[in-house]
């Protein structure tokens, strides 16, 4: 199994560390919710939780009362860009890619996105977490000379690779963003079997509660709606914008949560 406790010594770290906040809080809200959430999970090692997910393709996402679920697709090709839980006050970006079955991906993509940030107006400063060495980051935001926290964690699984990025008051001090950790907590990442190029992201799809929200249709049939079609404000009534997010261009939201 994929399991939190292989990982804190595993390529996410480079061995023992002191323990911070962010230990505290995850292990608080592991005693709340039933049996030890050990994900995220790989498709093949998911426990009988009865949790139920929403099926993004490649992520299955848990639904938590009071996380919203956002995602960015292209207007031109219907496809799912990326994927962001929020609480209103954090949020989650989620990306998933094909990985090397003998080796991970985050010692790499770590010290890039570090160099990038550097030399741009950007900054980003490394430090650990629960899933081992992490990114405190200096986003800038659309507007010119402005600035926001984030976090960026990665974990290597069987064959894929998990980007997170939190932004928002979790990104400062994770007790804040306890709905988002117990998400993460619950993931199901879905590689299969497919042969894909390293970094490929892997294919994300919008979840039938969004292409058919009414049910109208058997889960199994293919739906009859264009994901380009699908307007965020008819997706489900009462759910609310968050400023954590930024849309790129050229891309539009739908949300349900």
């Amino acid at each position: 199994m994929f399991r939190r406790g292989r990982r804190r010594d595993g390529r996410g770290g480079s061995g023992p560390r002191e323990p911070d906040g962010r230990d505290e809080i995850l292990d608080v809200v592991d005693e709340g919710s039933g049996p030890d959430p050990d994900g995220p999970y790989d498709a093949e090692d998911v426990p009988d939780d009865h949790v139920r997910r929403l099926d993004l393709g490649s992520l299955h996402i848990p639904v938590i009362d009071g996380v919203q679920v956002q995602f960015q697709v292209d207007q031109e090709s219907g496809q799912v860009l990326t994927v962001t839980l929020t609480d209103g006050q954090s949020a989650m970006e989620l990306s998933v890619f094909a990985a090397p079955k003998s080796a991970g991906l985050w010692d790499e993509v770590r010290a890039e996105i570090a160099d990038s940030l550097r030399a741009g107006p950007g900054a980003a400063q490394e430090g650990s977490g629960r899933y081992g060495s992490e990114l405190r980051l200096r986003l800038p935001t659309a507007v010119t000379g402005e600035f926001m926290p984030g976090t960026m964690m990665g974990i290597d699984g069987p064959r894929w690779f998990l980007r997170i990025v939190l932004t928002g008051n979790g990104a400062l001090d994770p007790q804040a963003a306890p709905l988002l950790t117990q998400s993460l907590h619950q993931l199901v990442v879905v590689r299969g079997d497919q042969a894909m190029p390293l970094r490929d992201p892997l294919p994300l799809k919008l979840p039938k509660e969004v292409t058919d929200p009414h049910g109208a249709h058997d889960p199994a049939d293919p739906p009859d709606v264009d994901p380009r079609d699908v307007d965020p404000h008819d997706v489900r009534p009462g759910v609310a914008k968050t400023a954590t997010h930024m849309p790129a261009p050229g891309v539009r939201i739908a949300e349900i949560g």
